[in-house]
């Protein structure tokens, strides 16, 4: 798998929101009943029942390659975000032509192996992003191919620039989970656009960051992309909502098996509004609690995605 983030010298692009909110507890967007805002209270996804994979995960700390620099970086995988047993997957790659790359996004204990000397091993450990091991050192099961254009202002200032590092950030971590997780391919226009309240996404590619740097975020970026991909903005969409719920086979039988693996699962029944999804839907940051409700959130995406017929 791979995902690049391409920038352009245009200026900042003006493209139609989708919703926006000031909601006091960090959100993507707003929009919804009352009754998903009280229910998100309760929807701390995944909780303490699901582990975080590679939670402990240092990637790429050690590596000693050309690129070491790169290793362990925000946008390469932060601390492990896709690491689990790939943890010292960067240290393992030391004296690796790309070293610095170890430990990243997708290097779990594949990559670690991957990484063991020889003239690639610093790719090896990070597998250029091809090592493809996940959560707990798991192959990367999906094959999702997510890109991205950042416009960017020809002589951006020192908040633009500030806010252009925070956007690439969030986004190249985002899409490390699509593209492990799921099979989707989209390319994606991502401006920052200070009039926009928090942050939006289009169906026809288009996200939108505004100036509040909260919503600069990994989690907000994941919520986005799922409007781009089609949550809340095919236009079969409401013919799946009703009374609440999502009415989707393949999106309640998905919940279903994640429900089984928990002790007290947080809703039996997918529910919708105009725009949203949940439980996983990531409609707030504070529903991510572990890298478990990240990864049911693109099993999910994935599931809606097969009702709605794309």
């Amino acid at each position: 798998m791979s995902r690049q983030s391409l920038v352009s010298l245009a200026s900042a692009m003006l493209l139609s929101a989708a919703c926006s909110s000031s909601a006091p507890d960090p959100m993507a967007e707003s929009g919804g009943t009352a009754d998903e805002n009280a229910g998100r209270s309760s929807a701390i996804a995944g909780s303490a029942q699901l582990p975080t994979a590679g939670a402990t995960a240092s990637a790429g700390s050690s590596a000693a390659g050309a690129n070491g620099g790169n290793g362990g970086s925000a946008s390469r995988g932060g601390s492990g975000a896709l690491g689990g047993s790939g943890a010292g997957a960067g240290a393992s790659a030391a004296g690796g032509a790309n070293g610095g790359v170890g430990g990243g996004a997708h290097a779990g204990s594949g990559g670690a192996s991957a990484g063991s000397g020889g003239a690639n091993a610093g790719t090896g450990g990070g597998a250029a992003t091809g090592g493809s091991a996940g959560a707990a050192g798991s192959a990367c099961p999906g094959s999702g191919h997510i890109t991205y254009t950042l416009a960017k202002s020809a002589s951006p200032s020192a908040t633009e620039q500030a806010a252009y590092d925070l956007i690439t950030k969030a986004m190249d971590r985002a899409i490390t989970y699509y593209d492990c997780y799921t099979n989707i391919t989209k390319k994606e226009s991502v401006s920052y656009v200070p009039s926009v309240e928090t942050a939006d996404g289009n169906i026809n590619g288009s996200i939108r960051f505004g100036m509040n740097t909260t919503y600069m975020d990994y989690r907000s970026a994941i919520h986005e992309i799922a409007h781009t991909v089609g949550i809340g903005q095919a236009s079969n969409w409401g013919s799946f909502v009703s009374g609440g719920l999502f009415t989707g086979s393949h999106a309640a039988a998905q919940l279903k098996a994640i429900n089984a693996k928990l002790a007290t699962p947080l809703y039996a029944e997918v529910h919708a509004d105009t725009q949203h999804f949940w439980p996983y839907g990531i409609n707030q940051q504070s529903e991510v609690k572990s890298e478990a409700d990240l990864i049911a959130h693109c099993q999910m995406v994935l599931a809606i995605r097969e009702d709605l017929g794309l």
